[in-house]
C-alpha cells in the first residue's frame, strides 16, 4: 500500500490535469489486490463539475469498479451546494459494494471530495471566485462565496458551523486581509472546505464498522475551472484501514488553517504549502 499511495502524496499541493489523481487512484486500487473497489463521489451541484465527474467516471470507475449492470458502472454520488458530505452516506455507499467477495475478504472503498474553484488571469494577476459562465459573470464555489459573503441559506449555516469546528475562525481569516491575500481567498476557502468534507467523512467512517470488512481511501482536492480543460489539485487524504485485522488510522495534507496556506506559481501551474505552525488533522 506505501507504493500504490506514493504517487497520491507527491500529488498534494501540486496542479495538475482532472486525470492525474483520478489514474493515481487507479493506481493505488491495483497495488492493494483487493478483491472488490468501491467509490463514492461528493461534489458541488455547480454544472461546471461535470469535468471533474467526468474523469474520474472514464479513469478510475471504468477502470476498478464492478459492473452495476451489463456495460454500466457507477460510484455512489451526492451533489449539493458546497459539496457537503452527508452524515451516514458513506455507510449507505460502502453497504452497496459489500459483495460476497468482499464479505469473504474485504474491499477498498475509495471517497472522493471535490470542492471548486474559478481561476482566470487578468493583467497579469490570477483572480480566484469569479468566472465567465456562458454569457455572464458569476462566482465558483457560488457556495463558498455566499458563505463569505455573509449568506444565509440552510445549507450554509451548515457550512458555517463545520468551518468553525475546534473553536477556530476560519472564516474570518479567511476575510482578513492580514491573514489571508484577498486575491488567495477564494481558492484557500475551497481547499479548507475540501479539507473539512473530508475530515466529517473519515470521523463518519470511524462512528461505527462497515458491513464488510473495508480499507478507505478519503481524498480532498478541489478542481480549478479554467477557460482551458480543468486541473485539480489533492489537498490531503486519509487511511483508515477497517480490515480484519487493519487498525490504521492516518491522514496527510495541508491542513485546515487558510492563513497557514502558501501560494507560489511554478511553470507547471500553482503550488499550495502549508506553514508548518499548525499540524494538519
Amino acid at each position: 500500500m506505501g507504493q500504490g499511495v506514493r504517487r497520491l502524496r507527491e500529488l498534494i499541493g501540486v496542479e495538475c490535469p482532472l486525470v492525474d489523481v483520478s489514474r493515481a487512484l487507479c493506481r493505488f486500487a491495483r497495488s492493494t489486490s483487493a478483491p472488490v473497489v468501491g467509490a463514492m463521489e461528493v461534489t458541488c451541484s455547480d454544472e461546471s463539475e461535470h469535468e471533474c465527474a467526468a474523469a474520474f467516471q472514464s479513469e478510475f470507475v471504468e477502470q476498478t469498479l464492478p459492473p452495476l449492470k451489463d456495460g454500466f458502472r457507477a460510484a455512489f454520488r451526492t451533489s449539493n451546494l458546497g459539496a457537503r458530505y452527508e452524515w451516514g452516506s458513506v455507510h449507505i455507499a460502502e453497504h452497496h459494494y459489500a459483495t460476497r467477495p468482499a464479505t469473504a475478504a474485504y474491499k477498498l472503498m475509495i471517497v472522493k471530495i471535490s470542492s471548486h474553484v474559478s481561476v482566470v488571469k487578468e493583467d497579469g494577476r490570477l483572480r480566484f471566485g469569479p468566472m465567465q459562465r456562458y454569457d455572464t459573470a458569476s462566482s465558483a464555489c457560488g457556495a463558498l462565496h455566499a458563505l463569505l459573503s455573509g449568506g444565509q441559506l440552510p445549507a450554509l449555516a451548515e457550512l458555517r458551523e463545520l468551518f468553525g469546528i475546534d473553536g477556530i475562525d476560519r472564516i474570518g481569516a479567511l476575510c482578513d486581509p492580514t491573514r489571508v491575500h484577498p486575491d488567495h481567498r477564494y481558492l484557500f476557502a475551497a481547499l479548507v472546505a475540501a479539507h473539512l468534507q473530508a475530515r466529517r467523512a473519515a470521523d463518519d467512517i470511524r462512528s461505527r464498522p462497515p458491513h464488510s470488512p473495508t480499507l478507505f481511501l478519503g481524498v480532498a482536492r478541489t478542481t480549478h475551472k479554467r477557460p482551458g480543460p480543468d486541473t485539480e489539485l489533492v489537498g490531503g487524504y486519509h487511511v483508515i484501514d477497517r480490515r480484519a485485522r487493519g487498525r490504521a488510522d492516518k491522514a496527510f495534507g495541508l491542513g485546515d488553517d487558510p492563513a497557514a496556506y502558501r501560494l507560489a506559481l511554478t511553470p507547471r501551474g500553482l503550488l499550495v504549502s502549508a506553514h508548518p505552525r499548525r499540524g494538519p488533522r
